[in-house]
């Protein structure tokens, strides 16, 4: 027994030097182990290129653009009153709505018109006398010749004794005269223009007065000057009204506008596009007008259960900013028909009616620009994606967002490039991405 445990024992020793020779053997050689670095999976998608114009929104009340607000002109009682004529009501241009009573202006227009009559008979009677002196003046100057030739006459006769110095004076005399007379008629015809124009200027001041008159008596009846909703009445039946007392207010239901009020960063953006056409630019006059961009609006009333929308345009920009809020107005400008609207009958449909507070959508020119998801956007970031597959960050500036669309700018990008739109907590550049390019299914 104790013979066979010895036999073992060399075995043994033998067997442990082989293992620790073959040990050391392979310690000897370099062993390279391979750390795998994890990938976390993201959606990507692309930047692209497209035509994509700015959309800029604002809010504000409708009004309506035509307001007309009767003022009394003249003095006078009330004598005619449309029964139509009340708060809410639609009435038709043209039609009368009060009468003040005419009679002292048809009085003035009257003795107006009489005063005119006497100033033309005068002028009438100053024609006559012209014609009257003219023809006197022609009579003694035919006169004067033919007392001047007796006179010369009768000086030679007096010479050679043939008549006493007694005639030749009586004769003088009657030379004299007929120059006094002549004189006197020449004197008169000459003050003939500045009487007619005398006469021509009461005529104009008469003629005035008749105009003035006659439109008095037109002041006396107000009509509708559009089609239209009576707002306001302060004038009744056998009421005395007085010149400057405000009667009637109306407002013209088909064009009405809002004053939209916008920050002005959008409302430079709208203007920023508009000035990369050229078309709008050779337009432009002297002075700027945004109406010739024919810009159009999309005006909004929602509720509780519904949206209403209406087309409009831009016509204006308000020439000042709210200094509080740091707004600008646009004013868009719509029509409305009445007459459409209740002919269509559609429960669902809704009149835009001053006062409505409403929402406005403006589109600008549309330019090609680089954009991307909105969900691409990480805090005004970009999660690019290099060619290895790592994350590269990438902040841009976001021109503009309409419809879930980024409209960006940032040196050295270009369509085309992997932009990641999941979330990566936590994030830093080199980080290994597995992406998936997104898909509206996924």
């Amino acid at each position: 027994m104790k013979k066979s445990k010895l036999l073992w024992l060399p075995i043994g020793v033998a067997t442990g030097l082989g293992i620790m020779a073959i040990n050391n053997a392979i310690m000897k050689k370099d062993v390279v182990l391979e750390v795998i670095e994890p990938a976390q999976s993201v959606y990507v998608s692309h930047i692209q290129t497209q035509h994509i114009a700015p959309a800029v929104k604002g809010y504000g009340n409708v009004v309506a653009k035509n307001k007309w607000q009767a003022i009394s002109e003249v003095n006078g009682k009330v004598i005619y009153k449309n029964h139509k004529l009340q708060r809410g009501t639609f009435i038709n241009g043209g039609v009368e709505l009060i009468r003040i009573d005419p009679t002292s202006y048809q009085l003035n227009l009257n003795t107006a018109q009489a005063n005119l009559d006497n100033i033309n008979s005068e002028v009438e009677k100053l024609d006559i006398e012209k014609q009257r002196l003219t023809r006197s003046y022609q009579v003694e100057q035919k006169t004067l010749a033919l007392e001047e030739k007796e006179y010369q006459r009768n000086i030679k006769l007096n010479k050679k004794g043939t008549i006493s110095a007694s005639s030749l004076e009586q004769q003088e005399r009657v030379l004299y005269n007929t120059q006094l007379q002549l004189n006197d008629l020449k004197a008169q015809v000459k003050q003939i223009p500045a009487l007619r124009r005398s006469l021509e200027a009461q005529i104009s001041q008469a003629q005035s007065q008749i105009d003035q008159a006659k439109l008095d008596l037109e002041h006396t009846i107000i009509t509708m000057p559009f089609d239209g909703r009576i707002i306001d009445v302060s004038a009744e039946l056998q009421q005395f009204v007085s010149t400057g007392s405000s009667l009637i207010l109306a407002h013209d239901v088909s064009k009405l506008e809002v004053e939209a009020k916008m920050p002005t960063s959008q409302l430079s953006r709208l203007i920023h596009s508009l000035k990369q056409d050229r078309e709008i630019l050779d337009n432009l006059n002297a002075v700027p007008d945004i109406a010739i961009a024919n810009l159009s609006a999309q005006i909004t009333l929602r509720s509780s259960s519904s949206e209403t929308h209406w087309q409009g345009r831009v016509t204006r920009i308000l020439g000042e900013i709210d200094a509080r809020l740091g707004t600008a107005g646009l004013v868009v400008e719509a029509d409305f028909d009445f007459l459409e609207f209740i002919k269509r009958n559609d429960p669902n449909d809704s009149p835009i009616i001053s006062g409505m507070f409403v929402e406005v959508t403006v589109n600008g020119q549309a330019l090609p620009q680089l954009t991307v998801p909105l969900q691409a956007l990480h805090n005004n970031r970009l999660y690019l994606i290099d060619e290895d597959n790592r994350l590269q960050l990438q902040e841009v500036e976001v021109l503009f967002i309409r419809d879930q669309i980024a409209a960006i700018k940032a040196p050295g990008l270009k369509a085309g490039q992997q932009i990641v739109l999941s979330d990566i907590i936590p994030v830093a550049n080199g980080l290994k991405l597995a992406p998936t390019v997104w898909t509206e299914d996924k």
